[in-house]
């Protein structure tokens, strides 16, 4: 049974799905507090922007408020938060508003698909935080498991030299496509590729620390890249690493043939450089605990 709260919201539905269209929203959620309390602290609006900015996130937030008629209203965007927010707002939310019925479903997958990885990471994160805890806190050392780390590098460095291998037995994209056998030991060994980038962000984070709000499958190689693993514009320049590696493993049946062909004959440099950049932080790392 929902609230008188809630009740009083969707009965403004057909005035705040005109708002939602005018304004460039694709979906929008009410969860939270609203939906588990009979005396809500606030409303809990998650929506989905088409062109997120800043700018556009304080009018939504302004023009809600005098839509809506209340004070409290909390807006979360779906674009940038983490995928347990995202589940919650599937699994507990009411939907309020959806653009088209293909965006939601889109949606819904991508949610399920990236909250896998964000267990795998929490899991993780965990982990060290209880052994920095047990550690004290300000006395650990946050240094990095460095036989993981080469287990990571190692597999992507074969993964990478199976991938140049590879390359040599076909000239054109048609060709590529066409080879269906080494088109498909090609995306294997980019899959591995593209995962071991991810093992090696993941650790490197939960390691030294960042907040669980922060973590976000799409934005890890940024936020490696932010807290200093690799260079911030090389992280900027291969953060679609983790879309590519979420379409192979989560999206097979629609592969952009095209976008892996680039990625093989083009890019595989940047697994070089990635290797490189890890290798010297490990360095500094050493020396600055001699």
């Amino acid at each position: 049974m929902f609230s008188d709260s809630i009740k009083d919201i969707l009965s403004k539905q057909e005035i705040t799905t005109r708002f939602f269209e005018k304004n460039g929203i694709e979906l929008a959620f009410i969860f939270g507090s609203i939906i588990e309390s009979k005396s809500p602290r606030d409303v809990d609006i998650a929506v989905l922007f088409k062109n997120y900015s800043f700018k556009v996130y304080l009018e939504i937030y302004e023009a809600l408020h005098k839509l809506l008629k209340v004070n409290n209203i909390d807006l979360v965007v779906l674009n940038r938060t983490n995928a347990a927010i995202k589940l919650e707002a599937l699994l507990k939310g009411v939907l309020l508003f959806a653009e088209n019925k293909e965006g939601l479903l889109n949606f819904i997958a991508d949610t399920f698909f990236e909250y896998e990885d964000y267990r795998h990471f929490k899991n993780e994160y965990t982990f060290n935080f209880h052994k920095r805890s047990l550690e004290g806190l300000s006395m650990s050392e946050r240094k990095l498991n460095r036989e993981r780390i080469e287990t990571y590098l190692s597999k992507l460095d074969e993964a990478v030299f199976q991938l140049t291998r590879l390359r040599e037995s076909f000239s054109s994209y048609e060709d590529f496509k066409s080879k269906v056998d080494t088109r498909e030991l090609c995306v294997h060994y980019l899959r591995i590729s593209l995962e071991s980038v991810l093992d090696v962000c993941r650790h490197f984070l939960a390691v030294k620390g960042v907040s669980i709000t922060e973590i976000d499958t799409t934005s890890i190689i940024e936020l490696s890249g932010e807290k200093g693993l690799i260079p911030y514009e090389f992280s900027k320049k291969i953060r679609g690493m983790a879309g590519m590696r979420n379409a192979i493993v989560h999206v097979y049946w629609k592969l952009d043939y095209e976008a892996i062909y680039h990625a093989i004959t083009q890019e595989l440099t940047d697994f070089d450089d990635f290797v490189r950049y890890v290798k010297l932080f490990i360095e500094r790392e050493s020396r600055s605990s001699q």
